[in-house]
């Protein structure tokens, strides 16, 4: 009998033992989504234009499981893989990917720096050499037979200028337009004269960069509109001088008076540079914020001023209308 019971007893033991077991078998709650990726894909830095894929690795996932990339709220993907996907325009982005399985949902964060696309106009290199004059008055490629035909155009940004023929071109640079040069010339008391036309007083830290005279015109190719973030102006020698000491056809403009450059985009917008101002001299080579004039195809210069005369009806500015300009930087 004490047999039979102490049998009864252990087969009592194992049976709670295996139900026991059994239970905590059927009642393991499965695992949630894990997400793994490498550190580097977790903040990452790119060009606007430039696309970029993630592609992590998980754990605990199935044919069932749904996976959903996200900026702000909007589905950008619904694939385990992120691929090429391209940014809309520069900024700060913060990717979501959400993975659920019938456990629940998993999370991770991806964060995006998008850098504008940038590039420069700096006139430097061999191509931009080739178009300074040998003479900055009266030279062979401003002033010449072939004057008419002096024009660039920047191979990255497709920027373009060159002379206005305003008269039909027979007067060259006279006539306006914008033309490469790398002459320095500090001197502008005695050099205060158009035959030191093309020379800036100081250098800017660059080799070449544009001059212009009168009325004149940059632009990018038709139907083509980009952003002009900001360009370097400068005064140049001969209008510097003029400013500052007057000459036999100009008044100086140092106690009293105005000189403005302004700068209109073919949309109609408009940034006026005070290149004098109450006889405070605008310093060389200031960097003008141009990103208000938004896209533009082109943009005009003209210099209006205090010192001015009268001709059959028509205003006439006396103080040189020159300056330089330089480092155009051209958003993409």
């Amino acid at each position: 009998m004490k047999k039979y019971l102490l049998s009864f007893a252990v087969l009592a033991m194992s049976m709670a033992m295996f139900n026991s077991c059994s239970k905590d078998k059927e009642e393991a709650e499965p695992e949630l989504p894990a997400i793994f990726a490498e550190a580097a894909l977790e903040n990452v830095t790119i060009i606007d234009g430039e696309s970029i894929t993630i592609t992590p690795t998980y754990n605990f996932v199935d044919e069932k499981t749904t996976y959903e990339w996200s900026i702000n709220g909007k589905v950008i993907g619904t694939e385990p893989a992120l691929r090429n996907y391209k940014p809309e325009g520069d900024g700060e982005y913060t990717i979501v990917l959400r993975v659920t399985s019938t456990a629940g949902t998993s999370r991770k964060e991806f964060k995006v720096t998008v850098k504008e696309n940038l590039q420069i106009v700096d006139f430097e290199g061999g191509y931009w050499s080739k178009l300074i004059d040998s003479e900055q008055y009266n030279g062979s490629l401003l002033y010449g037979d072939k004057a008419k035909e002096y024009a660039w155009t920047d191979e990255t940004t497709q920027l373009s200028g060159g002379m206005t023929l305003a008269w039909g071109g027979n007067g060259g640079f006279s006539e306006g337009g914008t033309a490469i040069s790398n002459y320095i010339d500090s001197d502008v008391e005695e050099h205060a004269t158009y035959e030191y036309q093309l020379a800036v007083p100081e250098t800017n830290g660059s080799k070449n960069f544009a001059v212009v005279y009168c009325n004149a015109t940059i632009k990018f190719p038709e139907g083509v509109s980009h952003i002009i973030k900001s360009m370097d102006i400068s005064h140049t020698t001969y209008e510097l001088g003029v400013v500052a000491n007057g000459n036999d056809y100009a008044k100086s403009l140092k106690e009293k008076g105005f000189l403005t450059l302004t700068i209109t985009a073919d949309n109609g917008k408009a940034v006026n540079v005070d290149m004098v101002r109450d006889g405070k001299i605008l310093p060389n080579w200031t960097k003008v914020d141009l990103s208000i004039l938004g896209a533009v195809n082109s943009l005009s210069f003209s210099m209006t001023g205090s010192d001015s005369s009268e001709w059959e009806g028509v205003t006439y500015l006396n103080t040189p209308a020159y300056f330089a300009f330089d480092n155009v930087v051209v958003k993409f």
